[in-house]
């Protein structure tokens, strides 16, 4: 027997209502009626639901990837810019480069999806559009950051060694501290260690140069480093490491009693970093579900910690880091652990992205991804 709440979805879907039509085959695609619910899903498709396609693109991304790229397509081509985003992601995954690179340079128009402008960049730089790659680094907040982020992802590619050496030193000019650092661990693995520690000492990266001192054996140097920068976690770690393990245990506790709480959400949303992206959120959701379909939980938390790693410009993300999705248009921002659980993440095939600004928030005690408006 049908539910008051199916009954209603059932009659706006027979009036023909696309969204009562993915209603319905959200609330049937688990169960013994999820033959029913494909059925409806489709025929909101064969309505011309743009949100229709995406969904069941996503959603059959495993069983059958060419109707996921067929159905992100007809979206995409239908003026449906989050699709646009998802058929670029797809076609990236899938090192389909020029496909790639045409569905990229749409999604990034306008600035609607920067958070891929890196890909671009890079597929840029591969295929040697080096002035047009180094003009989109320059439109970052931090072009030397931007073309650091190119020269790491070039040294992973298969390529000439040289192309990526080239754009890690144009980094170096541009400021990048990282780049910097680059140097510099490359100076001491030399044994240049008098360069290396100009090197790290112009980089400003107290931490950095702390584990240069620590590995010279300049113990006094590396702990007044890191009593200077107010790391209270990290110079808690280095005193475990020379034997002050009382000194550690009483910094830890007092970083447990001064660590804030967050209004009205408790402990369930304390986090040890985060790292903030300007994105539009429903593709990010949307190519976070397709890749569920594709891959394991692991796989997916694996994918968040590559995000954030590339949010702190290359640093190692800590191994409960937030990723704030801040959606520039809609002004819902989404709060997302790297270590976030798989019911969690199994929960996102349905969580409403159409509520009031604020914050969307896993609360593991109701289950549920909560809205918290205005916070």
């Amino acid at each position: 027997m049908e539910s008051a709440d199916e009954e209603t979805l059932h009659a706006r879907a027979e009036a023909g209502d696309p969204g009562a039509m993915i209603g319905l085959w959200l609330a049937l695609r688990h169960g013994p009626r999820a033959e029913e619910g494909d059925a409806w899903v489709r025929r909101a498709v064969a309505a011309g639901s743009t949100e229709a396609m995406r969904r069941l693109g996503a959603w059959r991304g495993r069983q059958d990837p060419a109707e996921q790229e067929q159905l992100y397509l007809r979206a995409a081509e239908a003026g449906d810019r989050t699709a646009v985003s998802l058929l670029a992601r797809l076609y990236d995954e899938q090192r389909r480069r020029p496909e790639a690179e045409i569905w990229l340079r749409r999604a990034t128009e306008d600035g609607f999806d920067w958070s891929l402008s890196p890909r671009l960049v890079l597929l840029l730089a591969m295929r040697g559009a080096d002035d047009e790659a180094l003009e989109l680094c320059l439109l970052s907040d931090d072009p030397g950051g931007e073309v650091y982020q190119l020269a790491e992802s070039l040294a992973e590619e298969e390529g000439p060694q040289e192309v990526a050496d080239r754009w890690m030193r144009d980094a170096y000019d541009l400021g990048s501290a990282l780049a910097a650092v680059h140097y510099a661990e490359r100076q001491e693995r030399e044994g240049d260690l008098a360069g290396a520690e100009r090197l790290y000492r112009e980089a400003g990266s107290d931490r950095a140069l702390a584990d240069f001192l620590e590995r010279r054996g300049r113990v006094a140097e590396a702990r007044s480093v890191l009593e200077g920068n107010g790391d209270s976690e990290r110079l808690a770690a280095f005193l475990e490491r020379h034997g002050d393990s009382g000194e550690a245990a009483a910094l830890r506790d007092r970083i447990r009693r001064a660590r804030p709480v967050v209004p009205e959400a408790g402990e369930w949303v304390t986090v040890v970093t985060t790292v903030v992206t300007a994105s539009a959120l429903v593709p990010f959701v949307e190519a976070l579900i397709g890749r569920m379909a594709e891959d394991t939980y692991d796989g997916v938390r694996g994918k968040l910690r590559k995000l954030a790693r590339r949010l702190g410009r290359g640093r190692e993300p800590a191994e409960s880091t937030l990723i704030v999705v801040s959606d520039p248009q809609s002004h819902l921002r989404l709060h997302m652990r790297t270590d976030a659980t798989d019911e969690a993440l199994a929960a996102l095939r349905d969580v409403d992205l159409s509520g009031p600004r604020g914050a969307l928030r896993w609360n593991p005690e109701t289950h549920k991804w909560e809205h918290r408006n205005g916070r």
